[in-house]
């Protein structure tokens, strides 16, 4: 039969190895931080983050050894788990993947984003000449005559006008022979 004292040290395995394994997943964010250097404020909610899964991770540890009862050896299991992994393992994933981040930075981030850059600010310059393109043709829209049918002398409104100053002419001409036949015609009657 198993005593109080074996269900401890087996609790206490049990903690050391989800100490290693909160060890293990702190690991994840100080690889991210390496590679992707995030600001402060990223910083701080990554490690809120962390703190509340390690203390998820702690209760459901005391739950599964020691029925919900918090104990101390549950809490230093975790610590020396943490330590372990992270002054032996954790230090050689760290420099590992310090060094592949260096290496992917080097030759493969940086010219990249070299490239990335050279293409949008190329195609920011296409964009920034078609826009003034655009706005000039804009302001000289302004500034242009009326459209050509609407203005008075044009070359539709021509040839009415022109055709309105003949009939003019020719009814003016009648008008005035008109006139003139009537003068004769009231000097014939009177002599």
């Amino acid at each position: 039969m198993y005593t109080s004292q074996d269900y401890q040290f087996q609790g206490f395995l049990v903690s050391i190895l989800a100490g290693v394994l909160l060890g293990l997943f702190y690991d994840f964010f100080r690889i991210y931080r390496t590679v992707f250097r995030p600001e402060k404020r990223a910083v701080f909610f990554q490690d809120l983050f962390y703190m509340a899964c390690a203390a998820l991770i702690t209760f459901l540890v005391s739950v599964g050894v020691n029925f919900g009862e918090v104990r101390f050896y549950i809490l230093a299991g975790e610590a020396i788990g943490w330590c372990l992994y992270y002054l032996t393992i954790g230090t050689v994933t760290y420099q590992v993947f310090r060094f592949v981040s260096h290496i992917l930075r080097k030759y493969l981030i940086y010219p990249l984003k070299r490239f990335f850059g050279m293409i949008f600010r190329w195609i920011f310059k296409k964009f920034n000449l078609l826009y003034k393109n655009v706005k000039i043709t804009i302001e000289n829209q302004k500034k242009r005559l009326k459209q050509h049918k609407q203005i008075v002398y044009n070359q539709s409104n021509r040839k009415r006008v022109k055709t309105k100053q003949k009939a003019r002419k020719r009814g003016a001409g009648n008008k005035t022979l008109k006139i003139r036949k009537r003068k004769q015609a009231g000097g014939r009657n009177r002599a």
